[in-house]
């Protein structure tokens, strides 16, 4: 008989859940700059993204892209761990004022793939079960 949930739940390690699920992005931009495309993103903290995601609509619902385009650099300064986007010594070396304004010099359009990869991280798909067997 099927274990039911709680009981699946508690055999969990706390740790495993409450820390934050690390991915990767090949970032065009960065192979240019680099030679190596890979840098390493974060999920951020599901209340920050909402608000981050909710930043650009105004109170009629209205999409404002100029904000969109903020809220996106701000996801990616906060969810981009390596490289450091956060790094004073970063930021001073090209001229940045701010993590944001680090994502903007150093991903120019990929920002908006890139929040949304942030993002994904703490929606994953549902993996259908046929899926899973193949």
């Amino acid at each position: 008989d099927k274990m039911n949930l709680v009981e699946k739940l508690l055999q969990l390690d706390k740790k495993d859940v409450l820390d934050n699920k690390t991915g990767t992005y090949k970032s065009g931009n960065m192979q240019q700059l680099v030679g190596d495309p890979t840098i390493t993103i974060q999920e951020i903290d599901a209340e920050r993204l909402m608000e981050l995601q909710t930043l650009p609509l105004d109170k009629a619902g209205n999409y404002n892209f100029q904000q969109g385009y903020a809220a996106n650099l701000m996801t990616v300064a906060e969810g981009v761990i390596n490289p450091d986007l956060k790094s004073k010594e970063l930021q001073e070396h090209f001229g940045a004022i701010n993590a944001s304004d680090l994502a903007k010099i150093l991903f120019k359009t990929e920002v908006p793939e890139i929040a949304t990869e942030i993002a994904n991280l703490s929606s994953p798909d549902v993996v259908d079960e046929e899926e899973l067997k193949n």
